[in-house]
């Protein structure tokens, strides 16, 4: 955890730099909030993913941010879009490389929920680790999420379903299963971070 916070610590630092100006500070402070040592590694990733979407038209922002997701080094789930990489050739990416922390990191997909829809992702966790399923929209839209276990039971305590993150260690390695509802009444775009 220690090392986590230095990790993130210094990349902020390198992001925001000593003698930031009133227009650098503005755009960079999402990242910052994003990079507290008091947001989990997933979280972090789902916020960062929902602020990228929302940064497309400035390019130095979006660059910010791509780098700031790159220090956690997320990937893509297999058979799903990389966004990141579409988004990359938008960006202008800062000069300061980023300090490379994670080794494996969190995977994410980028999803679109229509009015009422539910998704459900099957997704395999290791007994005795610690696993973290958390969700970013870019526009706060109220989405539903569970995890639920091989015996379609919550992991989490129902109060915590709509949350924005879910945290447990499996006992034993075995399917899970995410599911995620839609109950408005608007089409909600979704960033669902596995770590």
């Amino acid at each position: 955890m220690k090392l986590l916070s230095l990790a993130v610590f210094g990349v902020a630092f390198a992001l925001t730099g000593c003698a930031a100006g009133p227009q650098r500070a503005e755009r960079e402070a999402p990242v910052r909030v994003a990079l507290t040592s008091t947001m989990a590694p997933a979280e972090a990733v789902a916020t960062l993913l929902a602020q990228a979407d929302s940064a497309q038209g400035d390019p130095e922002r979006l660059g910010t941010i791509i780098a700031a997701l790159d220090t956690f080094g997320p990937r893509t789930l297999p058979g799903t879009a990389d966004v990141v990489a579409e988004w990359r050739t938008k960006a202008a990416m800062p000069k300061t490389p980023p300090y490379r922390g994670r080794v494996l990191g969190p995977a994410y997909k980028a999803g679109m929920l229509n009015p009422g829809a539910t998704v459900r992702l099957p997704q395999l966790f290791d007994g005795g680790r610690s696993a973290r399923v958390a969700i970013a929209t870019p526009g706060q839209a109220p989405l539903d999420f569970t995890v639920l276990d091989g015996e379609a039971k919550p992991v989490c305590p129902p109060a915590k379903a709509r949350t924005r993150e879910c945290m447990w260690t499996p006992l034993f390695s075995g399917r899970f299963e995410i599911v995620l509802t839609n109950p408005s009444s608007n089409a909600a775009g979704y960033y669902l971070v596995i770590d």
